[in-house]
C-alpha cells in the first residue's frame, strides 16, 4: 500500500532518482580505492575529510532560520553521542585502509547488515527471520575465508584486518545510535552535529598522536577536498534526494555493489588480486547480504537504507 506521506513520482523521475543512488553507489565505491592510493596517513586524511564538509554543512543553518531554531540541547547531546562513535569509525576506516587490502576492508565492511539485523532485534523490537540469521552465519565464514585466503599475500596484514573488524563494530555501533537519535533528532542537523563533534575529536587525535596536518602535498589537498565534497556529501546528497522517489528497499539492495566496486577498483589500479579462496568467499559474502536483505521485511529493508543514506560516510 503506498505511503500517503511520500509523494507518488512519475517513471521519469523514478529513473533519476535510481541514477541519483547509482552515482552515489560509485562515488562510494571508487573512495575506498582513492583512500588507499593517497600517501597522506589514515588519520590525516580522516581529518581533513571531516574538516572540509564542517564549513559546507554550516552553510545550511546560517542558510536557513527553521534548521538554526532545530539546534538545542537534545541535538547537542544527540551530536555527542554519534560524534564520538563516527570519530571512533573514522579512525579505524582510514586507518584499516592503510594497513591492509582494500578487499579486506570492505567485504568485512559488508558483513554490518546482517550484524545490525541481529541486533536490532533485541535493542528495537524488530522481528528477524530465522533465515536471515543463518544467511548471516554464512556471511561471516565467506568473510574467514576471504580474510584466510589473503593471509601473506602482499599488502595484506593481519593488524590491518583487526583494526577493519574494529571499524566493523564502531560503525554498527553508530549506526544503531543514530537509529534511536533520529526518533527525536532531524535529519540534517544531526548530520551536522556529529560531524562537527567528530572532526573537533579528530583534531584532538591528531594533535595528541603527533600528526603532521601538513604532510598532504600538491595532488593530494585535491584529493581529500574531493572525499569531502563527493562520497561525503554530495553521495548521501543523491541518496536522501532519491529515497522518496523509489523504493527503499531497492536502494538497500543498490548499496551491495559498493564493496563489490571497490574491490575491482583495487585490482585494476592498485594491483590489489583476489585468489580462488577470496573470490569465494568475497561471492559468498555478497550473496549472503543480499539474502539477508531480501529476507527481511520490506519496512526493516527500508529502515536500513534510509538510516544508511543520513549517514555521513564514508
Amino acid at each position: 500500500m503506498p505511503d500517503p506521506q511520500r509523494p507518488a513520482s512519475d517513471s521519469a523521475t523514478q529513473t533519476a532518482a535510481l541514477f541519483a543512488v547509482a552515482v552515489a553507489v560509485l562515488t562510494w565505491g571508487c573512495s575506498n580505492v582513492v583512500i588507499k592510493a593517497v600517501p597522506t596517513g589514515g588519520i590525516v586524511a580522516s581529518f581533513y575529510r571531516l574538516w572540509f564538509s564542517v564549513p559546507l554543512l554550516w552553510l545550511l543553518p546560517l542558510l536557513r532560520q527553521p534548521l538554526r531554531a532545530r539546534l538545542t540541547r537534545d541535538w547537542l547531546y544527540a551530536s555527542l553521542v554519534g560524534g564520538g562513535l563516527f570519530a571512533l569509525h573514522q579512525v579505524t576506516y582510514f586507518t584499516s585502509l592503510k594497513l591492509t587490502t582494500v578487499a579486506d576492508v570492505t567485504l568485512i565492511g559488508a558483513l554490518q547488515p546482517p550484524l545490525v539485523l541481529l541486533l536490532a532485534g533485541p535493542m528495537f523490537g524488530e522481528v528477524v527471520p530465522r533465515r536471515a540469521v543463518w544467511w548471516s552465519v554464512i556471511a561471516v565464514a565467506g568473510t574467514a575465508l576471504v580474510v584466510l585466503g589473503a593471509a601473506g599475500r602482499p599488502g595484506w596484514s593481519l593488524r590491518g584486518d583487526v583494526v577493519a573488524v574494529g571499524n566493523l563494530l564502531a560503525f554498527t555501533a553508530y549506526f544503531l545510535a543514530s537509529k534511536r537519535i533520529r526518533a527525536r533528532v532531524g535529519a540534517i542537523e544531526y548530520l551536522i552535529g556529529m560531524t562537527t563533534v567528530a572532526a573537533v575529536i579528530m583534531l584532538a587525535i591528531a594533535g595528541a598522536s603527533g600528526q603532521n596536518l601538513g604532510s598532504p602535498h600538491g595532488w593530494e589537498w585535491a584529493v581529500l577536498l574531493g572525499l569531502a565534497l563527493f562520497p561525503g556529501t554530495l553521495g548521501h546528497f543523491l541518496t536522501n534526494w532519491a529515497l522518496p522517489h523509489t523504493s527503499a528497499f531497492v536502494v538497500s539492495i543498490m548499496f551491495l555493489a559498493v564493496p563489490v566496486l571497490a574491490c575491482l577498483g583495487a585490482a585494476l589500479f592498485l594491483g590489489e588480486t583476489l585468489n580462488a579462496t577470496q573470490l569465494a568467499g568475497a561471492a559468498i559474502v555478497m550473496v549472503s547480504v543480499g539474502a539477508v536483505v531480501a529476507a527481511t521485511s520490506p519496512a526493516i529493508g527500508e529502515e536500513l537504507a534510509e538510516s544508511a543514506a543520513e549517514t555521513d560516510a564514508p
